[in-house]
C-alpha cells in the first residue's frame, strides 16, 4: 500500500511498481482530473525519501512541453508520495516491446523536445538519474514526454544524456542501440542522426548540444520513386561504353591474327544512384568453369545504395556472413519498383543459387553484356519465389556479361519493417 496520502486523490487501480517506487493511477478529485501517483512506502528509509522529495522537487520547477508537469510532492508518516500529470499511461518502452516504434515524421520533433526537457533540467543544476525507455510517456495522442522522476539515481548529467541518445535509438529502431545504424533500418532516415546518436552515447555532447543538433538535423524524407527515364548525360556514357568495347574486340581480333577475340575485363560504370562497391575481391573461386568477378548494389530508383559495405559477404564463399537490404516502413512496391544486386561473370552458367535468402521474398533475374545504369535496358531471364534454405534457377545460355538479382517484394518482420537478406550468390556450370 502507498504511504498515507491526502484525500483529495483518490486511488483508482494499481499501475505496478518502478524500482521501489509503487505507482497509481488516481484521481484529483478537487480538480477531476486524472493524475499518476507515484509512493514509497514504509520500507524506505528516510534518506531515501528525502532523495525522492528533492529531485521530483526539482522537476517541478521546470516547466517544458516535453517534461511531465509535476503537481505535488511531499514526505509523510511511513513514506513519500508525488502527484503528476497522467499522460496516458504507456511508454516508449511498451510500444518497442509491442514492435511499434515511433512512427519516422514524429521522431525528430519528440526527440529534439525531449532534450530540450533534460537541457532544461540540467539548466538548473537537476538531474533525473535514470533516463531509459521506460521512463517516456509516448502515445500518438500525447507528444513525448520525460518522467519517473524519483528514481534512484545511477548516473549524473552526462549518464542523463547517453541514457536519453541511447533511447532515441531504440525509439525509432525498435531494437537495442549499438546494432546497424538506425539510417540503415529505417528508409528516409539521414545518417546524420546515427552520428548524433552515437555521439551522445559517447558522452561527447551535452543535452543542449544534443538537442540543438536534432533541431538541425534534416527532416526525414518520403520514398519517392525516381523517374525511370536515363538522363542524357547517362545515355552518352552507356553508348561511349560500347563504342569502347566494340572497338576493343576489333582490335583483340587484329592481334589475335583472326582467332578468338581478346575480350576486355567487363567495366562497371559509377554513378550516384548505382552503387558499384568497387575494387572487391576478385579472388572468388571458380565453381567449375564459372567465377564471379565482383558484386556490386544495384538502387537505380533509389538513394543510390543498399548496405554496400556488406554485398561482398554474397560472394566470399561464407554462408555464416550476409547481405540485407535497408529496411522500409511500407511493401516495396509502394516505394520503388525493386533493388538488387549485379554480379561481372566469367564462363556460361547454368544455373544460380540464391542460399539463406529470406522466405517469401519474390525475385527476378536478368541478364546484360553491357553494363546498363537502368533496369529496362536489361534482359530478363527468370522469375521465382525464395524458399527455406536455397533457391535454385535455371538459366538459359549467356556467356559472361553481367547478370542482376532483383529483388520485387520483401517479406514483413516481426518489427513491422520490410526487408530482405541473403547468406550467398552462387552460379554454377
Amino acid at each position: 500500500m502507498p504511504a498515507a496520502i491526502p484525500d483529495r486523490f483518490k486511488l483508482e487501480m494499481r499501475l505496478g511498481r518502478d524500482g521501489d517506487i509503487e505507482e497509481w493511477l488516481a484521481t484529483d478529485t478537487s480538480l477531476d482530473r486524472p493524475v499518476l501517483l507515484r509512493s514509497l512506502g514504509p520500507e524506505s528509509t528516510s534518506k531515501r525519501r528525502k532523495q525522492f522529495v528533492d529531485q521530483v522537487g526539482d522537476a517541478a520547477k521546470v516547466a517544458h512541453s516535453h517534461l511531465a508537469r509535476v503537481f505535488a510532492v511531499a514526505e509523510v508518516a511511513g513514506g513519500a508520495y508525488s502527484v503528476s500529470e497522467w499522460t496516458g499511461g504507456s511508454t516508449v518502452a511498451d510500444r518497442v516491446e509491442a514492435s511499434h516504434p515511433i512512427e519516422l515524421p514524429d521522431f525528430l520533433p519528440n526527440a529534439a523536445g525531449l532534450a530540450g526537457a533534460l537541457a532544461a533540467l540540467h539548466e538548473i543544476e537537476a538531474i533525473h538519474g535514470a533516463i531509459d525507455l521506460s521512463a517516456i510517456s509516448y502515445s500518438s495522442a500525447h507528444a513525448a514526454k520525460l518522467g519517473a522522476f524519483g528514481r534512484e539515481p545511477r548516473t549524473g548529467a552526462d549518464g542523463d544524456v547517453r541514457g536519453l541518445a541511447a533511447a532515441l535509438e531504440s525509439a525509432v529502431t525498435g531494437s537495442p542501440p549499438g546494432g546497424p545504424p538506425p539510417s540503415e533500418r529505417i528508409d528516409g532516415l539521414s545518417r546524420s542522426i546515427d552520428r548524433i546518436l552515437r555521439s551522445g552515447q559517447s558522452g561527447d555532447l551535452t543535452a543542449s548540444d544534443l538537442e540543438e543538433a536534432l533541431i538541425a538535423a534534416p527532416t526525414p524524407r518520403s520514398p519517392v520513386a525516381e523517374p525511370r527515364v536515363a538522363s542524357r548525360r547517362l545515355i552518352i556514357s552507356a553508348i561511349a561504353l560500347v563504342v569502347v568495347a566494340i572497338g576493343l574486340v576489333v582490335l583483340g581480333r587484329f592481334v589475335a591474327g583472326g582467332g578468338e577475340p581478346i575480350l576486355p575485363t567487363p567495366v562497371t560504370t559509377t554513378k550516384p544512384s548505382v552503387s558499384t562497391s568497387e575494387s572487391l575481391s576478385t579472388t572468388t573461386s571458380p565453381v567449375g568453369e564459372v567465377a564471379i568477378g565482383n558484386a556490386a548494389t544495384f538502387d537505380p530508383f533509389g538513394g543510390g545504395g543498399e548496405n554496400d559495405d556488406s554485398v561482398s559477404n554474397l560472394v566470399d564463399g561464407d554462408i555464416s556472413t550476409f547481405w540485407r537490404t535497408e529496411s522500409y516502413q511500407d511493401p516495396l512496391a509502394g516505394i520503388k519498383p525493386g533493388v538488387g544486386v549485379t554480379f561481372t561473370l566469367r564462363g556460361t552458367p547454368a544455373q544460380t543459387q540464391l542460399i539463406g535468402l529470406s522466405v517469401g521474398t519474390r525475385f527476378e533475374i536478368y541478364w546484360s553484356d553491357v553494363f546498363f545504369p537502368q533496369l529496362d535496358e536489361w534482359t530478363r531471364i527468370a522469375g521465382a519465389q525464395a524458399a527455406p534454405g536455397a533457391t535454385l534457377v535455371n538459366l538459359p545460355p549467356r556467356e559472361g556479361g553481367f547478370w542482376l538479382v532483383w529483388l520485387t517484394e520483401l517479406p514483413l518482420h516481426a518489427d513491422g519493417s520490410f526487408y530482405a537478406s541473403i547468406s550467398e550468390v552462387r552460379f554454377l556450370p
